[in-house]
């Protein structure tokens, strides 16, 4: 039987495409481990969103193939993703032990061929790997088409495509008899999906429907297309987690123009009360960047105003690095590494104390909580997930996984609920 050892850089949609790739070598008879040097195939998948994630991915490529040539070992490697997509076999030359470089816009018609041969495209596996899996990432579209003047990824993953909503169904009804109680729906910008009549609302509607299935979510959201039919749909319907997330980027009108967003400060604004008036308990989380170019100090104090009037649950904060193949690379990168440095590190101290008073404010309060898997190294302690973003863990010998339960929050440590049965 031989064995096959993933590593996956970037965002879901990559975990994604690596567990669709998995299904089908595991269709094909292979077997996945966890320790790449006993690997006949090993998969790097990429992600090309920063500088910071090639340079990780191309370190670590060039590190398993100085290993496979040193020890003569009869290893394949393969390298997929958005930095395959964007650099091709360029990849090769430079490390000449890599043996296939798939990009992203051809790893499904690569599964398809892989599984049913080139003249058997008829549907593809299903990407959970293991029976029983509880939460399963699910992707219902593919590509963007927003262009944003600092974003790679239209070029890496091609336009939007969204998946028939019936096969969309057709393959959670599969899991839900694999034992998957959890499903996120995944796309670039997951709420422009649109089959026919069927917006994202609707899929939401007919998915939430299946028997068997505990709870719905999904990301990433774009503001300019988080309407008012969407919020009540969230609101409407039980299954669907209370977790909006929705970046920002910037809390400069002056920068979300440059950016090609799309929307202002305001409108933005609009959009989180909006969400919050209909939902008072929900997460908003959010992504967004410091020293894009031409960012002034106003413009900083614009995104930090906006951090603190929107009091995000969590954000995911990162400098911005520039990207050959984007509108921005040809603005130059004229904010000093110093400053970003300081911005992104003030920023951050932000976030965390509104992260910290709202997980606080949680502590002796009774929430319902999905568990997923145990705590690795610790077969007594159960993780899961409110019914909004937050991480819970809780001590428990019992076998809950897939199960529901009421709780009461005891202890916060600012990023994780501690509980306990009630």
């Amino acid at each position: 039987m031989p064995f096959v050892f993933f590593e996956t850089f970037g965002c879901q949609m990559n975990v994604a495409d690596s567990d669709m790739l998995a299904q089908a070598l595991f269709s094909l008879g292979y077997s996945i481990i966890e320790e790449s040097e006993h690997a006949d195939l090993i998969v790097v998948n990429t992600c090309s969103v920063r500088e910071h994630a090639e340079v990780r991915a191309l370190a670590r490529i060039h590190e398993l193939c100085v290993r496979k040539k040193k020890h003569a070992l009869a290893q394949e490697i393969w390298v997929i993703g958005c930095m395959a997509q964007r650099m091709g076999n360029s990849i090769i030359e430079k490390n000449p032990g890599v043996n296939q470089v798939i990009g992203a816009k051809d790893i499904v018609s690569f599964v398809q061929d892989l599984v049913h041969g080139p003249q058997g495209k008829t549907a593809l596996p299903a990407p959970d790997v293991k029976p029983g899996r509880i939460s399963a990432l699910l992707p219902i579209m593919r590509g963007c088409n927003n262009f944003c003047s600092y974003c790679i990824v239209p070029s890496v993953r091609g336009g939007e495509t969204s998946i028939p909503c019936s096969r969309i169904v057709e393959d959670i009804l599969r899991r839900i008899d694999k034992g998957t109680r959890e499903v996120t729906l995944l796309g670039q910008n997951v709420n422009s999906y649109h089959d026919g009549d069927t917006d994202f609302s609707d899929l939401l509607a007919k998915i939430h429907e299946l028997p068997g299935l505990l709870r719905i979510r999904f990301t990433t959201s774009h503001p300019r297309d988080c309407t008012d039919k969407l919020i009540q749909t969230m609101a409407r319907l039980p299954k669907i987690c209370k977790h909006v997330h929705l970046p920002v980027q910037s809390g400069s009108t002056r920068i979300l123009e440059a950016m090609n967003r799309g929307y202002n400060r305001e409108t933005y604004l609009q959009r989180v009360n909006a969400i919050r008036h209909a939902m008072p308990d929900v997460d908003i989380t959010t992504d967004a960047m410091v020293g894009f170019p031409t960012e002034t100090d106003r413009d900083f104090q614009d995104t930090l105003s906006l951090f603190a009037q929107a009091r995000f649950t969590t954000a995911f904060m990162f400098a911005y690095s520039q990207r050959e193949q984007t509108r921005a690379a040809d603005m130059g990168d004229d904010v000093p590494v110093e400053v970003k440095k300081a911005r992104l590190a003030t920023l951050i101290d932000l976030q965390m104390s509104v992260t910290k008073e709202r997980y606080a404010a949680m502590i002796g309060r009774n929430i319902e909580v999905l568990f997923v898997e145990q705590k690795r190294g610790s077969e007594a302690t159960w993780m899961g997930q409110d019914i909004g973003c937050k991480r819970t863990l809780l001590a428990c010998n019992e076998n809950i996984a897939g199960t529901i339960l009421p709780v009461r929050v005891i202890r916060s440590s600012g990023m994780t609920l501690t509980l306990e049965r009630t």
